[in-house]
């Protein structure tokens, strides 16, 4: 499996058009408590990655859909 090497910031705008600037803040929150504070995340961590932001994420969004949208465009393009 390779992940998008700017699989952060594609996940941070993609939450930007639901709950704008908290998509950051969640993003960050979730790598923290994971221990990847740094913002490196292995690829083998990553749906366990989206499985924590999908249950971060509010209610009043269409959560399925953010993360599987996230899960095509995250691993569709291999690092560069």
């Amino acid at each position: 499996m390779s992940v998008n090497s700017s699989w952060k910031q594609f996940t941070i705008e993609r939450l930007a058009r639901e709950i704008g600037v908290l998509g950051e803040i969640i993003v960050d929150d979730v790598l923290f408590d994971l221990g990847f504070e740094d913002g490196e995340l292995p690829p083998r961590q990553l749906m366990t990655f989206l499985a924590r932001l999908q249950r971060e994420l509010p209610e009043t969004v269409d959560r399925e859909a953010i993360i599987q949208e996230l899960v095509a465009g995250l691993l569709s393009t291999p690092n560069s």
